[in-house]
């Protein structure tokens, strides 16, 4: 059955946009493009409108969303290491390049596609059958450690302890310029108003805290260490942006980004610490910094 979304319109302005806007802040992925691919019905005051169509403030604008296809995934050679893996849970490495759970545009190869190939039914089912295991995201062009749930049980437990930021994560970063040697971000984070693909500091966005120490300056750069007390869409991207030092080949967030030659943005996810969600053993894990990342910083050095 089709998902119905009725609201007044707040502005004026063509129809498509503001459709679009409403239901990105209401969660749903679709794009102005996305409305007119999928033909998603809309009428505005009852009469069905072109999307060019201007709308009044005040206008009854109703959609009718067409429920998702389902995702039949067949399992996949994707590369990952695992660095830990007991009855309950596994700690994996991501590298640069891959995207963590199926979405549009990324039907294949995807994260999820290893784990299903290398563990099979070792999964839980929290997450549907899109999103066997997984807890929590890195983005694709970020690389570094996840934990992944491994039956439901710790699925649960590992979804409290991440709301109640129990779980520790330290990141490294390359980052533009010299920053004070150390510093905390408290700014909130929400949507973009001009560029709905990026997030930024607003003062409608949710609370994000983000802490930071200079590891190394480099020639007009610096290695940083970042603890985040939150986990916003993109958090530390947008909070060393903010205090105008971007991730080193960041393209959303920094002006300078095709200068690096990366796969991926100077960003790794190197430590993870937290309880384990069964026997409440504490546990420990750091990767080394990906080659990239070590090659980068060896001729910023120089």
């Amino acid at each position: 059955m089709p998902t119905r979304v009725e609201f007044l319109s707040p502005t004026k302005g063509r129809l498509d946009k503001i459709v679009a806007d409403y239901l990105q802040q209401q969660g749903y992925a679709i794009t102005r493009s996305g409305l007119k691919s999928q033909d998603i019905p809309i009428t505005v005051n009852n009469r069905k409108e072109k999307l060019s169509h201007e709308v009044q403030v005040g206008d009854v604008i109703t959609v009718e969303i067409p429920d998702p296809k389902p995702l039949e995934l067949e399992p996949q050679p994707v590369a990952f290491s695992v660095v830990y893996q007991d009855e309950h849970i596994a700690v994996i490495n991501k590298p640069y390049g891959v995207v963590v759970h199926p979405s549009k545009g990324h039907e294949e190869g995807t994260l999820v596609h290893g784990l299903l190939y290398h563990l099979g039914d070792h999964l839980s089912s929290v997450g549907g059958k899109e999103r066997p295991g997984i807890v929590h995201r890195l983005d694709k062009d970020t690389t570094g450690l996840l934990i992944v749930a491994l039956t439901d049980r710790a699925h649960h437990r590992l979804v409290e302890d991440f709301k109640n930021h129990r779980i520790h994560k330290i990141y490294q970063a390359i980052v533009k310029g010299h920053p004070p040697a150390s510093g905390t971000i408290d700014a909130p984070i929400g949507r973009c108003n001009t560029n709905r693909k990026k997030m930024a500091v607003v003062s409608t966005g949710k609370p994000a805290l983000s802490e930071y120490r200079v590891l190394e300056y480099l020639k007009n750069h610096a290695l940083v260490e970042v603890r985040i007390y939150t986990g916003r869409t993109h958090q530390i991207r947008v909070h060393m942006a903010h205090i105008g030092h971007p991730i080193a080949g960041d393209p959303l967030y920094s002006r300078h980004a095709n200068q690096y030659h990366l796969p991926g943005i100077a960003l790794c996810a190197k430590e993870l610490s937290f309880a384990h969600p069964i026997t409440g053993e504490k546990l420990h894990f750091v990767i080394e910094l990906p080659q990239e990342m070590l090659l980068l910083k060896e001729k910023l050095s120089q």
